[in-house]
């Protein structure tokens, strides 16, 4: 053995060891703490970026009351998948873990926009517990945030899939009004936004080219959601049939009373001139918005001076089939003569759709406005063409109406032609105060000249003052 042998051979066993090492750990298993194992939860998601997710999956408890102000957002780039999930939860007693916002420095207008955590291209992620503040400073549309929990497109063929937001309270600034100049985005501050872009270029729409690049099957349960322009956003690729490349199967409020979401004072933002609403879905398929609670201003919230929604659902291609069943809205308009408010919102483009069906059942409104407006005032308002339209076992309990139109105002009301089936049956509607010089008030109207088969029966009507 020649002299110096031993010695690099001892050299390339250290770093032989030193590669197994790191090997062994290159991903995250396990429970891991914050405080603990990771002092920050931005620690934590930096470390999880760079190692990976081991099997059976990493779960991170936060301790009840901790808080954390972020220098940045926050970007989650690992993922996870059905048998290694990631899980972030609040551990123990005590208040929901706070996380609080930085100081923002782009507006809804920038490509990137701020926000506060954003899984990107990430699957089977799950946030339960975990509290969105906007921090107190942050007083203008430059400084507040865009959206609180965001989840984006990594790329055309890497959408984010099976992720989960529960049990959170999300706290941003109403003030943020402003609309994107273009792109899938909501205008100003969102609760909760699913969007089909990149966080990087929120200006424009990812044309998806693969399955893998939908986002799906994502839900959102039992979130309080407040003090926001809109509440969840859910905006998706707008895919030709067989929509194979579409957001399919995103679920807002579950199946009942305890997994539904709790929208309030939303809107109001000083010197609106923009839309606000609580729940905002476009280019969605199967998609489900039941059992939330819904209410613009409970007492501590400012009635929105421009066109103000509940709910929301918008221009999903032709074949998309919706629930929207068992929401507790409330809405009450803002002192605009020119704003439009409604309950709930269908205008969704269906002409010609084969198959679908959307279900708009047992919802419990209550819609005000005592500003005289020659605009609509709607509680239940069916732009769309389905195979199918349902719109059944809904109580409206409280119509008043302050107005100088002739034609936009109705408590349900169908206007759009070529419904195969438009069902308008067993619906409550009662409290109805349409107050006005002259005009048409509909308690329940169908106003398209062409519709296959129409049924409305069962209906109870009581109690209007005109």
């Amino acid at each position: 053995m020649q002299a110096g042998q031993p010695r690099l051979m001892l050299l390339v066993m250290m770093m032989l060891l030193a590669v197994g090492i790191n090997s062994l750990q290159a991903q995250l298993t396990g429970t891991k703490t914050i405080p603990g194992n990771y002092a920050t939860l931005a620690l934590a998601i930096t470390d999880l970026n760079t190692q990976g997710v081991g099997a059976g999956g990493v779960t991170f408890n936060i301790a009840g009351g901790y808080t954390e102000t972020l220098t940045g957002r926050l970007d989650i780039t690992a993922t996870g998948t059905a048998a290694n999930p990631i899980i972030f939860q609040k551990s123990g007693g005590g208040a929901n873990p706070v996380i609080t916002s930085y100081t923002g420095i782009a507006t809804a207008t920038s490509a990137a926009m701020d926000g506060m955590i954003a899984l990107i291209g990430s699957d089977y992620v799950t946030f339960d517990g975990i509290n969105l503040q906007e921090a107190a400073a942050n007083t203008d549309a430059t400084t507040t945030m865009e959206y609180g929990y965001g989840l984006f497109k990594a790329s055309a063929t890497d959408g984010a899939n099976n992720n989960a937001i529960k049990n959170c309270t999300i706290t941003l600034n109403r003030v943020n009004n402003t609309a994107p100049t273009s792109g899938p985005a909501f205008q100003g501050s969102n609760g909760i936004a699913l969007l089909a872009c990149t966080q990087l270029a929120m200006q424009t729409v990812i044309t998806v080219t693969a399955a893998s690049g939908a986002s799906s099957n994502n839900t959102f349960y039992s979130n309080t959601i407040q003090n926001v322009n809109n509440g969840i956003c859910l905006s998706g690729f707008p895919g030709a049939s067989p929509f194979t490349l579409c957001d399919t199967g995103n679920d807002i409020g579950g199946t009942s009373n305890a997994t539904g979401n709790t929208i309030i004072n939303f809107g109001g933002g000083t010197g609106a001139t923009n839309a606000c609403a609580a729940v905002f879905v476009k280019d969605q398929w199967t998609f489900n918005v039941s059992y939330n609670t819904v209410n613009n201003n409970n007492g501590s919230g400012v009635n929105h001076v421009q066109t103000n929604r509940g709910i929301f659902a918008n221009a999903s291609s032709i074949g998309a089939s919706a629930t929207i069943n068992n929401n507790n809205v409330t809405i009450t308009g803002g002192t605009s003569t020119t704003a439009i408010d409604w309950a709930i919102d269908c205008e969704m483009a269906q002409s010609g759709a084969a198959g679908n069906t959307i279900s708009i059942n047992n919802n419990t409104i209550s819609i005000t406005k005592t500003t005289a407006t020659a605009v609509a005032l709607t509680a239940i308002w069916v732009q769309s063409a389905p195979t199918t339209m349902n719109v059944n076992g809904n109580t409206i309990t409280n119509f008043n109406c302050s107005s100088t139109s002739t034609t936009d105002v109705g408590v349900i009301r169908s206007g759009l032609a070529g419904i195969g089936t438009l069902n308008i049956n067993n619906n409550n509607i009662s409290g109805v105060s349409f107050t006005s010089a002259s005009g048409t008030a509909y308690c329940i109207g169908n106003t398209a000249s062409v519709n296959t088969a129409v049924n409305i029966s069962g209906n109870n009507i009581n109690g209007i003052n005109f």
